[in-house]
């Protein structure tokens, strides 16, 4: 049996809808952008949820794509 693995990312706190639910009727034109960029560059994986407030911060793991601002911690599944 195949072991599940798990991997952490700090993103952008309005990208919750899109990444839990595929609703992506919240973002704006560009923000859609910035997420399809960030989520095609890699194999994250699912998302299969979101952890905390969301809390302003200058980094994040979706830059350089994306400006600094409220975040949340995602968790993936990655395996």
């Amino acid at each position: 049996m195949k072991n599940l693995e798990f991997t952490n990312y700090t993103l952008p706190a309005h990208w919750a809808g899109a990444l839990i639910n595929g609703d992506y009727s919240g973002l704006s034109d560009e923000e859609q952008y910035e997420l399809e960029s960030w989520s095609t560059s890699g194999n994250w994986g699912y998302c299969v949820g979101v952890e905390g407030e969301p809390e302003f911060t200058p980094w994040h793991d979706a830059r350089p794509e994306v400006l600094p601002c409220d975040c949340l911690t995602y968790t993936f599944q990655t395996a």
